[in-house]
């Protein structure tokens, strides 16, 4: 196990069982390996391995019983981990399926990549809104609106907290969004994000960073979400392009 030495062991081990029970290494059907055998595996005290199965036997994701061993809980099997399969209408179900707690709203002077993707001016003004979405009662995302001030003027705030941006757009704008420009990457969390997400620090997320366009290429939003990694999975439907000189994917 490569050791950090600024985050204790055993969150460094919670992390890596974490990652294995969601990726699916180990068997619903079969006990984990016992204390004795993580403990050698990775180079760690027996202290280590207990204090680093309390937090996930804490989050639900094991139950451990005793005389027959340490077992992958019901409970984390039932969770429905939402799915992004790249179209506009995915990112308004995900919405309606989570709920929001609004944490700020105020108008900033945007970084310059943002300005430049809203198409504002330099010494104009965005709205910023920062929201945490939960699913199943924990937190799931980390979420940054950035609207350009003449679409941000007439978003009516009390909104904000019942429905998803992309819903308030079209049912009280009448704005259509049309498509989005999305890049998504891994990245950890910082102490911050750790504390608002209720993950530890170090433990993976994936970003995402999205300019959406109405028909006419106008762009009505740029949103910056970072997401649980353990609650949160992008999939991607690839076509194949046939030419008479190369078979490709697009």
């Amino acid at each position: 196990m490569r050791r950090d030495n600024a985050i204790p062991l055993y969150y460094q081990l919670e992390s890596i069982l974490r990652k294995k029970i969601i990726s699916g290494d180990f068997s619903p059907d079969a006990p984990l390996p016992s204390e004795e055998m993580l403990a050698a595996e990775y180079e760690v005290s027996r202290i280590t391995v207990r204090q680093a199965l309390s937090i996930l036997e804490k989050d639900d994701y094991i139950v451990r019983q005793r005389g027959k061993g340490t077992f992958i809980s019901d409970k984390f099997s039932k969770i429905d981990i939402p799915r992004f399969t790249g179209s506009i209408e995915d990112l308004i179900l995900m919405g309606t399926r989570t709920d929001i707690t609004v944490r700020d709203i105020s108008w900033i002077h945007p970084p310059k990549h943002i300005g430049e993707r809203l198409n504002v001016k330099d010494d104009q003004k965005v709205l910023r809104i920062e929201k945490v979405r939960w699913i199943e009662d924990s937190p799931f995302s980390h979420v940054y609106n950035y609207l350009p001030p003449d679409i941000a003027k007439k978003v009516p705030t009390d909104m904000i907290k019942l429905k998803p941006m992309l819903m308030i757009l079209e049912d009280e704008l009448n704005l259509r969004p049309f498509e989005a420009e999305q890049s998504v990457e891994a990245t950890i969390a910082d102490v911050e994000i750790a504390l608002i997400l209720a993950i530890h620090v170090g433990d993976p997320l994936l970003k995402a960073e999205r300019t959406v366009y109405d028909n006419k290429n106008k762009p009505l939003e740029y949103v910056s979400v970072l997401y649980r990694a353990d609650k949160y999975a992008f999939t991607m439907k690839l076509k194949r392009k046939r030419t008479k000189k190369s078979v490709g994917w697009i």
